[in-house]
């Protein structure tokens, strides 16, 4: 199997007109996908508090109706939330309206708990450029660096070392969720403590 932890140039290209970097000269944008999780979303912001640092949760909505009151920790400790679809449809599988029924599903329960996002990231970075026009209303964010947590056979040092050679502006990609939660617990310490070393600030996507 092939890792890919950087996004390559011609998928990049293919999909110019969602989000894969951000405009920054001191700064990295950490995310988290698939939760929240009761027992890996609060580890993580414990994480992020003990450097400072906000991040953008991608959140399931079948997760959010589950732990409602995560999610309103994750933003009142200053971090952004965005919609992850509510049951992480691959949109490459499904057709265009049960896709972006999917995605509204979960905006409606964000709106139930006083939420909105306009952020979106496709569950597997998986989407059609038919689905991306029916959803033109989302700001859809990709990443630079994938750190691939939650792949069991992952070798971490290979991880991090890569996750490494992320620059200011890269979106670097992380699960709170259990099956990523062995790999993120040595991942995300040696990453924060990495570019905290370097200066960078770790900020939350606006």
């Amino acid at each position: 199997m092939i890792r890919f932890y950087r996004t390559p140039r011609l998928t990049r290209y293919l999909y110019s007109s969602l989000t894969w970097t951000i405009q920054s000269s001191d700064s990295i944008f950490l995310t988290f996908d698939d939760g929240p999780d009761p027992e890996v979303t609060p580890w993580v912001l414990d994480q992020l508090n003990s450097v400072s640092a906000k991040a953008t949760f991608f959140c399931l909505g079948r997760n959010i109706d589950q732990h409602p009151q995560l999610m309103q920790q994750i933003v009142a400790q200053g971090h952004q939330i965005g919609n992850h679809t509510y049951s992480h449809m691959k949109g490459w599988r499904s057709k265009d309206s049960s896709y972006c029924e999917d995605v509204s599903l979960c905006d409606e329960v964000m709106m139930e708990h006083n939420l909105k996002s306009d952020l979106f990231r496709p569950p597997y970075g998986r989407i059609k450029k038919s689905q991306i026009k029916k959803l033109r209303d989302k700001r859809i964010i990709m990443w630079s660096h994938l750190s691939w947590d939650f792949d069991d056979k992952l070798s971490i040092n290979k991880s991090i070392s890569q996750l490494k050679k992320a620059k200011p502006g890269s979106v670097l990609v992380f699960h709170d969720s259990q099956k990523a939660f062995n790999n993120l617990q040595v991942i995300l310490p040696e990453i924060l403590s990495h570019f905290q070393a370097k200066g960078f600030k770790f900020e939350a996507l606006l």
